[in-house]
């Protein structure tokens, strides 16, 4: 899957297609893809404002989410499709380009709703926030929301995502996984500071989140700058920390 894309302005809330407008043009769009990748294709279009293709490959056919700027796809486009699903990871550069030459049919904005949820069973993440911001970084991240995410569908994933700062709405998101009693509490400061620090350092190093940050070895990735390891390196517990998420990733994957 590949993320929606940041443009220099900020456009307006996308127009979702009616549903009558939408269901022969996905139906076309499927039955293309299909006919590349020689197996059945089930899609469905979402108005995701984050993610915009994500896929499963299973065995009585692919289970394709599209974001609606998909449905009037050039061949090109539709053939990069076939590729990505296929597994040729070249092809999203030529989804990716589509995709900000579209950028202004992606919502930037959170629908209405409830505010983030800060209160876990185990852990109270406003708490947490307010004491990192006071002891880290000067009271600079107190106007971060810091919440929940919401609870995935139930199954084994290859990957996870344990929390991540949202630069456009100044959001920090931390997966409910870590709201157990066997997570100890300074893996879950920990995941909350990664995260504050993206957000401090927004003007450098924005929008990445700890599925980015770290491979699933649980080490860090490149785009994370000497200033920020430097940083990072002032949380005591940081090594026992990635210790930790690293002996727990599969459990953790298994939600």
């Amino acid at each position: 899957m590949f993320d929606a894309p940041a443009p220099g302005h900020e456009p307006a809330r996308s127009r979702l297609p009616s549903r009558e407008d939408a269901l022969p043009r996905a139906a076309e769009l499927a039955r293309r893809v299909s006919a590349l990748l020689g197996r059945p294709v089930h899609l469905r279009l979402t108005d995701n404002r984050a993610t915009l293709v994500s896929y499963r490959r299973l065995p009585e056919g692919v289970r394709l989410r599209l974001h609606h700027l998909f449905l009037d796809a050039p061949d090109a486009v539709v053939r990069a499709l076939a590729l990505y699903v296929s597994g040729d990871t070249a092809a999203r550069e030529v989804l990716e380009a589509f995709s900000h030459a579209h950028h202004d049919q992606v919502r930037r904005e959170r629908r209405p709703g409830a505010p983030l949820r800060t209160r876990g069973r185990c852990f109270d993440l406003k708490a947490v926030h307010a004491r990192l911001d006071a002891a880290y970084f000067d009271g600079r991240v107190h106007a971060v929301e810091v919440g929940w995410a919401r609870r995935p569908a139930r199954r084994t994933r290859r990957t996870i995502h344990l929390g991540g700062y949202d630069a456009r709405l100044r959001e920090v998101r931390v997966h409910p996984a870590l709201d157990r009693p066997t997570v100890p509490a300074f893996v879950v400061d920990f995941i909350v500071f990664h995260a504050l620090l993206h957000a401090d350092l927004a003007a450098t190093d924005a929008g990445a989140d700890l599925h980015d940050a770290h491979d699933d070895a649980g080490r860090c990735a490149a785009e994370h700058t000497a200033d920020f390891l430097a940083r990072e390196a002032a949380f005591p517990l940081r090594e026992a920390a990635w210790r930790w998420l690293l002996e727990n990733l599969s459990s953790l994957r298994r939600g």
